[in-house]
């Protein structure tokens, strides 16, 4: 093959990089909104149960604990 037809093939190319990609980011952003609205609906589920017993009207903490920092000595 000469020079130009390996630049033409690569100039070719080009647009069909762009649509892959383009299809790779999208499919990868509705997965994390996917995983990001699970997440979000368990704790406001965990929640909701921890202040839908009205007989402990008033709890010191929610069922769900985010992870604490570990203390380093």
């Amino acid at each position: 093959m000469e020079v130009w037809q390996i630049v033409v093939i690569c100039i070719l190319m080009v647009p069909f990089f762009l649509a892959a990609n383009y299809v790779i980011v999208k499919r990868m952003a509705a997965n994390r909104r996917m995983q990001d609205d699970r997440i979000e609906r368990a704790v406001s589920d965990s929640v909701a149960a921890s202040y839908a017993d009205k007989s402990v009207r008033y709890q010191s903490w929610p069922k769900y604990r985010a992870a604490r920092k570990k203390k380093s000595r």
